[in-house]
Order: C-alpha cells, then sequence, then structure tokens
C-alpha cells in the first residue's frame, strides 16, 4: 500500500445509467460526494484509481483501449465515491457501443446531484484534440469543478521533460 492510499475501498457496482446508479449515503442521510475520473481510452484512469486504493487489481485495466466500457463505482472509507468513466476517442470496441458512452457520460454530468469533481486526465504526450474539447465543454457547461490530471509523465524522455 502507498503513502496516498486511501484506508479501505471496495467496488460497488457498474451502471450504464440513472436507474442503475448506486444511492450512497452516510450515517446522516447525506449523499456520499462523487468525483468521476474521465479523459481519452488508456489515459490511465483505471491505473491511477487503483494507485489511490492501494490496489493493483481492484479496478481493471489494460493496454487494450476500451476495457471500461461503463460507469463503475467505488466507495473510499465508506465517505467518498469515485466514478470510472469509460474513455473517449480510440477504443477496441465495436462502434454501436462507442456510441453508446457519449450520451451516457453526458447524462451523469449533466443530472448526477451527488458528483462534486471531476478529474480530467490528460496524455501529456498528446495534443489536446476535438473530443477533450467536447469532453471540456460539457465540463464548463454542466459547472462542475475539475482538476486537470496530467499522466504518462513516466514515458517522455529526460530531454522532452526539460523543454
Amino acid at each position: 500500500m502507498n503513502a496516498y492510499a486511501f484506508a479501505k475501498a471496495r467496488f460497488i457496482k457498474t451502471a450504464m445509467g440513472p436507474k442503475d446508479y448506486p444511492i450512497l449515503k452516510d450515517d446522516g442521510g447525506n449523499l456520499l460526494p462523487e468525483v468521476a475520473v474521465a479523459g481519452r481510452s488508456n489515459v490511465g484512469k483505471s491505473s491511477l484509481l487503483n494507485h489511490l486504493f492501494g490496489s493493483k487489481g481492484l479496478v481493471k485495466t489494460s493496454s487494450v483501449p476500451g476495457k471500461t466500457q461503463a460507469l463503475n463505482f467505488f466507495v473510499i472509507d465508506e465517505k467518498l465515491v469515485f466514478v470510472d468513466l469509460p474513455g473517449y476517442g480510440y477504443a477496441q470496441v465495436p462502434l454501436s457501443t462507442r456510441k453508446l458512452w457519449g450520451p451516457m457520460v453526458e447524462r451523469y454530468l449533466k443530472e448526477r446531484e451527488p458528483l462534486k469533481l471531476i478529474l480530467f486526465l490528460f496524455d501529456i504526450r498528446r495534443m489536446p484534440n476535438e473530443d477533450d474539447r467536447r469532453f471540456l465543454e460539457w465540463v464548463i457547461h454542466y459547472q462542475k469543478a475539475m482538476i486537470l490530471v496530467f499522466t504518462k509523465v513516466d514515458k517522455i524522455s529526460t530531454n522532452e521533460k526539460k523543454s
């Protein structure tokens, strides 16, 4: 377990839409706040969550883009919920499946009251594209708090880091 890991993380459920979303409350009956983890396919969303959770396998990862195909809910210390969102952009899944992801994620951003923060992961080796801009527009439009997290820093050379 690393120094940054939460004490207790557990998978709650996978959801495709609002009727599937879990309703998680604290002892006082208040909805637990949610943090969504978003970004392109294979940007490192699931890997970041495993690192935060102090686990190598709680969140399924793959080198094949498109492993996460629905909203995956995890509760942390019974106080906070992380939601692993499907990545956008390139994914090795059927186009019909990928077409469902945009509306599914947008509906979650638009309607999910406990959503308090979005961790928007961005591969530092890539330039922003139209999908990145569209997602950022959703976040701004739905007035959600966001933190930009750069990933894949370990994949760039020392010379690239200096420039």
